[in-house]
């Protein structure tokens, strides 16, 4: 399963803040487990970054860590969207 994940950037210094919010998302998955590929920069959004997990209770776990952390360290990261894509074996759950 692949999480694609947006985030829109509203702060001043965003090579810094890429920097932390990288280290975050290292942190995340080495709580919750996956692979991670980014952070790139989409044409829609300010960040992306591909997860790639094995269930999507993942989603709801990395998210509660995510929102936790940034809270606490100011980053000025906003959530845009994610979109879950699976494989027809998963899909069909062969």
């Amino acid at each position: 399963m692949i999480i694609l994940w947006k985030a829109d950037y509203d702060g001043t210094d965003i090579q810094s803040d890429l920097n932390k919010l990288h280290k975050l998302q290292m942190q995340i998955l080495e709580k919750v487990g996956g692979k991670m590929e980014g952070p790139y920069f989409p044409q829609d959004a300010s960040v992306l970054y591909i997860f790639h997990i094995v269930e999507y209770e993942w989603l709801n776990k990395a998210g509660r860590i995510y929102l936790s952390e940034v809270a606490k360290q100011n980053l000025a990261f906003v959530p845009k969207s994610y979109e879950v894509a699976v494989t027809p074996q998963e899909f069909f759950e062969n």
